[in-house]
């Protein structure tokens, strides 16, 4: 047997303890042999340890059934010891079983030392999975904020070059140059800042033909100034409002360094990169100017998501850019075949609900008001985005065949609802997750307001169905199939963005497309805790596809990809599809149908 010490060194969240914080565990430490079918822990009692497998499995039982099935690495008994109350369910081995069991009080000494120790159990304990998987990597929540909250003396990154007041302008500007440096900053005899000369204020020099000048007479005073330890962000907003491109920082008011807005801006790369690509695309002349563009996005992305920017704030940013890139194919087809923009561009599918990552390919349809040499221009459209990069959608969600007259639109949803057929209800599930991107927002509104009035009882109880028919591939011992992969976007972002879009349309928030904004509405009917852990699961389990989309632009994850954290997360964020499935089948009464 590995000893106790080295086995936990190995598993999170005992490696992120002290040797000391590990001694005072081990001190308290027992180990047992449980044989198969012996209850570990009793529900209702009050556990006395913290349990660590490691060897053998531990069913976990509620009311007499089995809820969950634990393996070597994982733990029970956390909650029942921290707080003091009765375990709200039955361990019992289902095979011989090793168990390390830390005593109550060693376990909470170490808990309430160690913040990151207890922030892991906090956090898993909410199902704030985010911030879990961000204290696992030891990250903050959002690589831009860490970015912008760092101290502004780490991106000082040459010695500060100084002068006098009282020196020739040209003493200062050969300074400037011999250190390659774009200012130089004027200083007191006690280091202070009290100017600055930047290389603007020697072209004006050079055109006053001044040269013999005293730098007092050219350098820009008083400093605008900021002290070392202020964030990035501080130092960001400074230099915007004040309309400057260096900025002193200072350490207690005196001279410490000088930064710049481009030392600020390679600070956000590759966000940085991502707004150069939004700019180029805005700016493209033609397709090839898109096809590049969207190159470039796609490597932006998988050095943001590399770096951990989650998929909420990154889709985002992705979905900004992607907008841009179809409204300038849009601009270039109305100049290329001379149409009107009497019409309406609107996405579906991911881009629809704002929650485009890598791997994409078109969803869109055209609401317009006269249908003559419409359907060509939405091909022509079509067209250029899938030269750019954006593939055509193999299903024909495109523009080219979705293109009708706002009363055909009208007449379309009406039937669909009225007549929930298996295909009807696969149209709604597209179409209702419409985002307007181009032209007269008007033509999709008018069709809102005639949608809301549509909607019946019977469709949303198919639309429940729908968002219920395919489960979490959960078993008895875990994940099912999980060696072979887990097709993500299936099994687990479907049914939650299905099952919310029912309560949206239930509540006739038909113009709230976005899965998470949708979620925030239906708390107030589903309670915010069920909400909240959906939430949680959604953003991770798009987490875990983003990572993967970054080498494999499909949805199915292998096991391989999975260390025991991630693996225990995804299972737990199947348990809540599962849950949720449950409050949609007995809300819209779908069983009976």
């Amino acid at each position: 047997m590995i000893p106790p010490k080295e086995f936990l060194k190995r598993i999170k969240p005992f490696s992120f303890l002290s040797e000391d914080e590990l001694n005072i565990l081990l001190s308290n430490l027992e180990v047992e042999i449980f044989e198969e079918g012996e209850v570990i822990l009793n529900a209702g009692k009050i556990s006395k340890y913290v349990y660590l497998i490691f060897s053998g499995s531990v069913g976990i039982y509620q009311n007499g059934e089995m809820v969950d099935h634990i393996g070597k690495g994982e733990l029970f008994g956390v909650i029942s010891t921290i707080s003091d109350t009765p375990s709200s369910f039955s361990a019992i081995a289902i095979e011989d079983t090793v168990c390390y069991m830390f005593g109550k009080e060693a376990f909470k000494e170490v808990f309430k030392r160690n913040q990151r120790f207890s922030s892991f159990f906090s956090t898993f304990v909410t199902k704030k999975f985010r911030s879990f998987m961000d204290i696992i990597n030891e990250t903050a929540s959002d690589a831009g904020e860490r970015v912008l909250l760092k101290d502004v003396a780490s991106i000082i990154h040459k010695k500060p070059v100084v002068c006098s007041a009282e020196d020739n302008i040209i003493d200062a500007a050969r300074k400037m140059m011999e250190n390659r440096v774009g200012s130089v900053v004027i200083v007191d005899r006690e280091f202070h800042p009290v100017g600055i000369l930047t290389d603007h204020d020697l072209q004006k020099v050079v055109v006053d033909g001044r040269t013999n000048a005293l730098v007092k007479e050219y350098m820009s005073s008083p400093v605008i100034s900021i002290e070392k330890s202020s964030p990035v962000f501080e130092a960001y907003v400074k230099l915007v409002e004040s309309g400057i491109d260096h900025l002193v920082v200072t350490d207690k008011g005196k001279m410490k360094g000088v930064i710049s807005s481009k030392d600020i801006l390679s600070e956000f790369e590759p966000t940085a990169l991502l707004i150069a690509v939004y700019r180029r695309i805005k700016k493209a002349r033609d397709v090839e100017d898109l096809k590049r563009g969207i190159e470039l996005l796609k490597s932006s992305v998988s050095e943001l998501s590399n770096k951990g920017l989650h998929f909420h704030e990154l889709s985002r940013l992705i979905n900004s850019v992607y907008d841009t890139l179809t409204v300038r194919a849009i601009e270039m087809a109305l100049t290329e075949t001379g149409t009107k923009d009497d019409f309406v561009w609107v996405s579906m599918g991911s881009n629809g609900r704002k929650e485009q990552i890598i791997a994409t390919d078109q969803d869109n349809a055209l609401i317009c008001s006269d249908l003559e040499s419409m359907k060509e221009f939405a091909s022509h459209v079509n067209r250029i985005l899938s030269e750019a990069g954006i593939p055509m959608c193999e299903a024909g969600y495109m523009a080219e065949k979705w293109c009708y007259h706002l009363d055909d639109w009208r007449k379309m949803f009406r039937k669909w609802f009225d007549e929930p057929t298996p295909e009807h209800v696969r149209y709604l599930s597209i179409f209702l997750d419409m985002r307007p991107i181009y032209g007269k927002i008007s033509l999709y509104e008018e069709l809102l307001e005639d949608v809301r009035e549509s909607v019946t009882n019977q469709a949303l109880r198919f639309l429940a169905i729908d968002a219920t028919s395919i489960e979490p591939p959960l078993g008895f011992f875990g994940i099912k199939r999980i060696e072979k992969g887990i097709d993500l976007k299936k099994h687990g972002i479907y049914p939650i963005i299905n099952g919310v879009r029912v309560l949206a349309v239930e509540q006739g928030l038909l113009g709230v497309t976005n899965t998470v904004e949708r979620l925030e509405y239906a708390s107030e009917i589903m309670g915010r805790e069920r909400s909240h852990a959906l939430r949680e699961s959604f953003e991770f389990i798009q987490d875990l596809r983003l990572k993967h989309q970054v080498f494999e632009e499909n949805n199915l994850l292998k096991s391989s990809e999975l260390d025991k954290l991630s693996f225990i997360l995804l299972k737990e964020s199947f348990k809540i599809i599962s849950e949720f499935q449950r409050y949609l089948r007995t809300r819209f009464r779908v069983d009976g149908i």
